[in-house]
Order: structure tokens, then C-alpha cells, then sequence
């Protein structure tokens, strides 16, 4: 019996060498998996320390001087670069909220004209009319990365402005026991306060946490049409129905194969047609299931969960029209390149997980490193999700993503003529 086992498992050992290009799959799906995200997840636990310090975008309107001396000691916060200017110039809100707009930064923080005079008199007044404190982010940004951001920052602020206003609170009570004591010793509790204020000023301690004259909110640049922060739905349902999306190729080649071996397409030659459109109706189908696929997944978000699908369904489906398309391209090209139900597999596998994960499927590519960033140009699921994105969490229209439409057509005509270059109808 030992030597039958051994017989068998030498000869499916001897089948399974001789498929190559399934052996180089089986091992090069895991390793480029974790090559890709490895590298893609870098940026999310190197960020904010001296060496890669979070750029945080500031904007200081302030007459007065506390938010200039909020922003000096932010500056001293090691992990935390505040960004007062870029490429020679001095950010205003226009300008920072036309930066985040370009990604070449994430968050912006805006101190308001009358934020020092606010601070000051919510000193002695705790009726006064708080000071507005904007927090500027993409709508896009997930609420993970921009929570704790965004709760530093406050608890930053906060802190700055109770130590400009001790001195005025710790003054204002003093002058009022004085006020309430016999005359003769009025000038003694002043003293005692006076003593008690130089003192005071160097105790980290005794900051105030009463009323700071302070409000926060968190906005979007007015470039964008949002007019709220997205749910858990609308930032994830996106990027799950790329994902399934692309899944089609594994399901497209694997037919193609099939029918190559089954010899159906040697028998459709016959018929009067040519093999581009025969080709074409061979994708149709399988286009069509990717439109299903989209619809039923952003109805289960809309019904199930609330998702908002945005202001413009034409931007919508020239999206989906696009994305489908990228996906069942791709499909066709893999079919020209596994020769294997094994290779298909893997290729297919391989294909659908790093191109997600470099799109930002897994890691959302703004956490990226750089050099990941400019990398994930080169998937189609980048440019899905950020049409999808426009459209869902940007508030923006169908000519906001014509541009992401025609890289995602680019996408499908590039895999669609270099799988009909390579495309056999017949295996050898």
C-alpha cells in the first residue's frame, strides 16, 4: 500500500512540475502579495515620527497672537509638521482647500480673524460667541485615519488656549475677592494674587479647562459638493464592488479556456463572422454581469444601509460603464496568457488581489508611501474608486468624471488589442 501512495503522489508531483506557469503562480500570488502590501502599508505605521512627520496644512487669519504661538508650539511637536506655506506661498484657506483638492495634502487647520479676541474674552465671558476652528479634509479620507488627526489637533488647541487665558481668569477672580473683602485688606489679597498669578504661569498643571471661546468643525473643500461626511457604507461599498468586480476575470478566462479545449471556437470560425466580433460576443455577456454586479451592490448599500449615491447618476454609469469594461478587458487578456485551468487560476488571483490592494482597496493610498502613491496610477482600481468617489462622497457631477471614465476605456482598449494580438483559437 505504501508503495501505491508513494507511485501516486511521484506522478501527480511529475503533472504538476510540468504545469510551469501554475507552479510560478502557486508561488508568485503569495510573494507579490506581500511584497505590495508590505509596501503599501508603510505609510500607515511610519507616519507621524521625526523621520516622517504628518504635514498638517495651517492657516492663521488671527489678528492676535495666540493662534501664531498655537501654531509655533505645534511646530515643536515632534511627529507634527505645520505647513504655514508651500512653494513659496503663504496658505490661505482658498488655497490649502485647492491643495487638498490636488492630494498633495490631507488636512488643513484654519484659525479664524478673531481667534485670539474670542479666547481672550471667553476669559471673563463664558456667554461669549465662540471662535470657529476649521478642520478642512477630503470627503474621501476615511474617519480612521482622520479621527485621531482631528482629536489631537482639538485637544492641542484647547490646551494653548487655556494657557493664554489663566492669567485673565486668575486676575479676574482675585480683583472680585478683593472686591468683596474690607477695604484694608484688598491691597493685601491683590498682592497675594499678583504672587500667585508669576507663580502660576510656569505650573503646567493649572490649566483652566473651563469655557475657551472655542468651536471646531470639520469641512470640505468648497470645490467639493459634499454636504456631510460619508458613512461606513459610502466609503466601503465603493471599494468591495471594484473588488468583486474584477473576480470576472477568473470566471471569463476560465470559460475561454474551456471552449478552447472543447474546440467551440473552431467551430464558430465556420460561421461568417470575425474574430473581433466574435470575440466581442464572447465578452458581452460577462460585461453585463459585472453591470448586475454593480447595481445589486450599491442597492443593498442604498436600501440596507442608507448609502448616499450621490447627485449625478449619468457620472454613476459612465463609471460602472467604464469600470466593467477595465474588468472583462482584463479578463480577455488573461485567457491569452494561461494556457491551465491552474494557471488561469493563479494568474487570475494574483491579478485581482495586487491590483486591489495598489489601488487602495486595502490601504487607502493616501497612507502610502510615495513611491506607492505614483504606482497606484497603474491600477484600474485606483481610478474606479476615485470616480466613484467624486460622485458618492465629493458631491460631484458627469463631467467630474470624465477623466477617471476615459483612464478606465484606456485601460479596457489597451487589454482588449493586446489580448487580440496575442489571442489562438485554437491550443497547440
Amino acid at each position: 500500500m505504501l508503495r501505491q501512495i508513494i507511485a501516486i503522489t511521484i506522478k501527480d508531483w511529475q503533472v504538476l512540475v510540468r504545469d510551469r506557469g501554475g507552479m510560478v503562480s502557486l508561488f508568485l500570488m503569495p510573494i507579490m502579495f506581500i511584497l505590495v502590501m508590505s509596501a503599501a502599508q508603510q505609510g500607515m505605521y511610519e507616519v507621524a515620527d521625526k523621520d516622517n512627520p504628518l504635514q498638517i496644512l495651517v492657516v492663521n487669519n488671527d489678528a492676535g497672537q495666540y493662534a501664531g504661538e498655537a501654531v509655533t508650539a505645534l511646530e515643536g511637536v515632534e511627529g507634527i509638521e505645520a505647513v504655514t506655506s508651500y512653494d513659496g506661498k503663504i496658505t490661505t484657506r482658498e488655497y490649502a482647500e485647492e491643495l487638498i483638492v490636488d492630494n498633495i495634502f490631507d488636512v488643513a487647520v484654519v484659525f479664524p480673524a478673531d481667534f485670539s479676541e474670542r479666547v481672550l474674552a471667553a476669559a471673563t465671558d463664558e456667554f461669549v460667541e465662540p471662535a470657529l476652528v476649521s478642520f478642512i479634509a477630503d470627503p474621501a479620507t476615511s474617519y480612521q485615519f482622520l479621527a485621531p488627526i482631528r482629536g489631537a489637533l482639538e485637544g492641542f488647541i484647547r490646551e494653548q488656549a487655556a494657557y493664554a487665558q489663566m492669567p485673565l481668569r486668575l486676575e479676574s477672580g482675585f480683583d472680585s475677592l478683593a472686591a468683596q473683602v474690607p477695604e484694608q485688606q484688598a491691597p493685601f489679597v491683590q498682592e497675594v494674587g499678583s504672587l500667585f498669578l508669576q507663580g502660576i504661569k510656569s505650573d503646567d498643571s493649572a490649566v483652566s479647562t473651563g469655557s475657551l471661546g472655542i468651536e471646531f468643525e470639520q469641512t470640505a473643500p468648497a470645490a467639493y459638493k459634499a454636504t456631510q461626511f460619508p458613512t461606513s457604507a459610502e466609503q466601503n461599498v465603493p471599494g468591495y464592488t471594484i473588488f468583486g468586480v474584477f473576480f470576472i476575470i477568473q470566471v471569463l478566462a476560465g470559460s475561454i479556456l474551456q471552449e478552447k479545449q472543447k474546440g467551440t471556437f473552431r467551430r464558430l470560425l465556420v460561421a461568417p463572422l470575425s474574430q473581433v466580433a466574435l470575440l466581442l460576443g464572447k465578452l458581452l455577456p460577462y460585461y453585463l454581469i459585472n453591470l448586475v454586479q454593480v447595481a445589486s451592490m450599491f442597492a443593498i448599500g442604498h436600501f440596507f444601509f442608507g448609502m448616499n449615491l450621490g447627485n449625478a447618476p449619468g457620472g454613476m454609469i459612465l463609471i460602472t460603464l467604464a469600470t466593467a469594461a477595465a474588468a472583462t478587458g482584463l479578463g480577455l487578456l488573461v485567457a491569452t496568457l494561461g494556457k491551465t485551468p491552474e494557471q488561469i487560476g493563479g494568474l487570475s488571483t494574483m491579478l485581482a488581489l495586487t491590483l486591489a490592494a495598489v489601488g487602495g482597496m486595502m490601504v487607502p493610498v493616501f497612507t502610502m508611501p510615495e513611491i506607492m502613491q505614483t504606482i497606484s496610477k497603474i491600477s484600474p482600481h485606483n481610478w474606479a474608486l476615485s470616480g466613484y468617489q467624486d460622485v458618492i462622497v465629493r458631491g460631484l457631477g458627469l463631467s467630474d468624471v470624465l477623466f477617471e471614465s476615459a483612464v478606465l476605456g484606456g485601460f479596457a482598449l489597451i487589454f482588449f488589442l493586446f489580448a487580440v494580438w496575442r489571442f489562438r483559437f485554437e491550443e497547440n
